[in-house]
């Protein structure tokens, strides 16, 4: 069993945007990516030091293997908290502004 799972305010609202934007091109293809985020955020409970470390000590990233998103978390104590949930292709953030 993993650490705990939580979401900043933020991530849920990447997660919902990125839903928004897929279902409406390609349903099928949302639900893929979808369950391929929640594969990830699954392994990444079970092995949170998977994404290498930023120039922010306290904050990590991932890349997922089959689609262009960066998934962007910490890990706190017993939980892995996921901070920001981006499409690779977009302009690269700075992990402090997270």
């Amino acid at each position: 069993m993993g650490l705990r799972i939580r979401f900043a305010p933020r991530a849920l609202s990447d997660l919902s945007e990125i839903r928004t934007y897929l279902i409406p091109h390609n349903p099928i293809g949302a639900e893929r990516v979808r369950l391929h985020i929640a594969e990830t955020i699954d392994r990444l409970s079970d092995f949170p030091r998977l994404g290498r470390g930023t120039d922010e000590p306290d904050v990590r990233v991932l890349p997922l293997t089959r689609y262009p998103y960066v998934i962007f978390y910490s890990v706190v104590s017993s939980e892995v908290v996921f901070l920001h949930i981006r499409h690779g292709a977009r302009e690269p953030i700075d992990p402090s502004s997270l």
